[in-house]
């Protein structure tokens, strides 16, 4: 066995090397006696993690719009800019790299870190996903795109099996990443804990290796979750370059694997190669780093908060509130649900504005006060579940007022790390403050400040209006506030469908055994599952209102060839007041050789268009617009047959559709 390690310019020892293979401590990569740079890593996807207010404390620190809320804008240039702004805080802190984002599939909506991820559809998943990368990784700072693969509910993720057929696994859990590999080239990816298929992701060779480097083309380092590998050994032989924990790993156990012959020179090698070109891109990188300025980043907070509200109700156009009284009601207003708990959690050192100052700062003339009512704190807890303080007095303040604004939702206790939802109903004291406000004033508007669907059902036709703002980050409130009054235009679409009902989704309460969970919906997973199924929902994925009101005229489509056509539409602002409209393009699969969803988000567009204006938008389709994955050519396959295109304004609104038949199948 070979003393030192030739292949780079940096020397190396046979234990150096070993060391290389685990991090020197919980963040910090092994710098083999300074021949090669320490590396920095730490949590980040909504800004970098403060467990403590006083974690930090010699860099900025924002806390940006949650990846759901980053999704529900349905605009890439928003993600590309929320990760610049995380980026330039990891360079105030010193940190080389952001873990994260997070592009698991929502599979179902009790996932207790669906907030971290960005949608239940992989297209619009990767592109959010891509751009956030892009814009990170365009200011120096690292990123480790996660989980790879199927871990898409938190219930014992470390021990049961995600059971999932191969079609399955490259149609949804995996294609993501696809997209981002392609697109965005990732420092890092990191695998996630579950085993799949029976087999520990850290140390499944099938997945890092078959799937991952060679399906995928992934050629970076990958690393695993925190305490996510059993056995060093099939890590390395699986792929896995770096075994990230608390502690390194004992390089005797990887001595023993050689001299067994588990693993060889040439495993230790190539991950040592993958990892030098790691250090030395971090090493480049640090030169060059330029932060955006701080008010930049504030900004950036800002629009990405507005620009993912999702307007869900407006009935008799009770929005905007241009005026008269306006009672605020619960704790919300004043102390907002802005983030998720966990290793996404972000803890600020000052006070957040509460909606009582940005609603004065937009209606100076009005009257607004403020009610406690509904609250997480208690004189103990400051983070307890929810209780109600003089309902009655909030019920009194809503009938002597013009408007009455509820914020509701889920804390970070609820919505975390390691935990899933027991339900995706309101906790049962919001529901009663909701329906006995109601019956004080034909005006109230219900705010919810969540990270995933929330079963309005029980509540929705006693309300006038319903706001959806999401974990929206440290300016939720004046976002928020910014929306109620028409300073802001709404122009968010749900990244996520909302269900009728928990019972109404396709694995509703069922968490598999505790040693297995098999994916038995296959392919038919969030609005794939409810069009398919011919299920009513209460908010369809793609949906979302606007003070503007829009028309669509002049749809064509135009064949170029194979799989190729030119679908455009028309896009009119038929009101007086300017707004953003997204959209979207599905496929319809008439003729099918194996099951498919009958619909399928290809290609969607979010435009500004002026009051009064009208914007032409065109989409091109290709091959990955009608293909899905063939098990028997272990290759991407597009049918012969008849297909629809179709501009929608949902998964469940269709405005035009076009039949088109190809005449040909192909593999890509």
């Amino acid at each position: 066995m070979k003393d030192k390690y030739e292949k780079s310019a940096v020397n190396l020892d046979f234990d150096e090397k070993l060391h290389l293979l685990s991090l020197k401590n919980q963040y910090t990569s092994y710098g083999a006696n300074g021949k090669l740079p320490e590396i920095i890593m730490y949590d980040g996807p909504c800004g970098v993690r403060r467990s403590t207010s006083e974690d930090n404390s010699d860099g900025s620190v924002h806390c940006y719009p949650s990846p759901h809320a980053v999704a529900n804008t349905w605009d890439p240039h928003i993600a590309y800019m929320v990760g610049e702004a995380i980026a330039s805080d990891f360079i105030d802190n010193g940190i080389d790299f952001n873990l994260a984002p997070g592009v698991n599939i929502k599979r179902t909506p009790l996932c207790g870190r669906n907030f971290e991820y960005f949608s239940e559809d992989p297209y619009l998943a990767g592109i959010c996903g891509a751009e956030y990368i892009k814009g990170c990784q365009s200011r120096g700072v690292g990123t480790s795109v996660k989980h790879f693969c199927c871990n898409n509910r938190e219930w014992d993720r470390l021990f049961q099996s995600s059971e999932v057929d191969l079609r399955t696994m490259r149609e949804i859990y995996t294609k993501a990443f696809e997209y981002i590999v392609k697109e965005a080239n990732p420092w890092t990816v990191m695998c996630s804990y579950n085993p799949i298929n029976g087999i520990n992701c850290a140390e499944n060779k099938f997945i890092l290796d078959t799937i991952l480097r060679q399906k995928l083309g992934y050629q970076g380092v990958i690393i695993s979750d925190w305490g996510a590998v059993h056995d060093p050994v099939l890590a390395l032989k699986a792929t896995l370059d770096i075994v990230c924990a608390i502690a390194p790993v004992d390089i005797e156990e990887l001595k023993k694997g050689l001299r067994e012959g588990v693993i060889n020179e040439d495993d230790v090698n190539a991950a040592v190669d993958r990892i030098l070109a790691l250090a030395e891109r971090v090493k480049n990188a640090r030169k060059n780093r330029v932060a955006l300025p701080k008010e930049k980043r504030a900004e950036i907070a800002l629009r990405a908060a507005e620009s993912g509200i999702v307007l869900l109700k407006n009935e008799g156009g009770v929005l905007p509130i241009k005026g008269g009284s306006v009672a605020l009601i619960g704790e919300y207003c004043e102390l907002p649900l802005y983030t998720g708990g966990g290793s996404a959690g972000t803890i600020l050192t000052e006070p957040l504005k509460g909606l009582g100052a940005a609603m004065r700062e937009n209606l100076p003339e009005s009257e607004i006060k403020y009610k406690w009512v509904v609250t997480s704190s208690s004189c103990t807890d400051p983070t307890a579940g929810v209780r109600t303080v003089g309902l009655r007095c909030g019920m009194e303040l809503a009938y002597d007022s013009d408007y009455t604004v509820l914020v509701v939702g889920n804390n970070c206790v609820v919505e975390t790390e390691s935990y899933d939802r027991l339900e995706i109903r309101l906790d049962p004291r919001h529901e009663k403050a909701i329906l006995s406000l109601a019956e004080m004033t034909d005006k109230l508007i219900v705010v919810i400040e969540a990270g995933s669907a929330v079963d309005t059902s029980p509540w929705i036709d006693k309300v006038a209006a319903v706001v959806f703002a999401g974990f929206g980050g440290e300016s939720v409130n004046q976002a928020i506030a910014n929306v109620l009054t028409g300073k802001v235009n709404p122009s968010g679409r749900l990244s996520e469908t909302f269900p009728m009902c928990l019972e109404d989704t396709p694995t509703q309460r069922e968490m598999g055994s505790p040693y297995a969970e098999r994916y038995a919906e296959g392919v038919l997973v969030g609005y794939r599952y409810y069009t398919t199924k011919k299920i009513p929902v209460m908010f369809p994925f793609g949906y979302g209102l606007s003070y503007s009101s829009f028309s669509y005229s002049d749809f064509s489509v135009e064949n170029l060839g194979g799989c190729k056509y030119r679908v455009s539409v028309t896009v009119k602002n038929d009101s007086d007041v300017d707004g953003h409209d997204t959209v979207q393009l599905y496929v319809k699969n008439v003729d099918m050789c194996v099951e498919r969803p009958t619909v399928e988000l290809r290609r969607f567009e979010k435009v500004f268009i002026p009051a009064g204006e009208s914007r032409k938008v065109e989409f091109i389709t290709d091959k990955d617009c009608f293909e899905y994955f063939n098990v028997c050519y272990d290759a991407w396959h597009v049918d012969a047959g008849r297909y629809e295109l179709c501009i929608n304004r949902d998964a469940n609104t269709t405005v035009f559709c076009e039949k088109i038949r190809i005449e040909n199948g192909d593999l890509q």
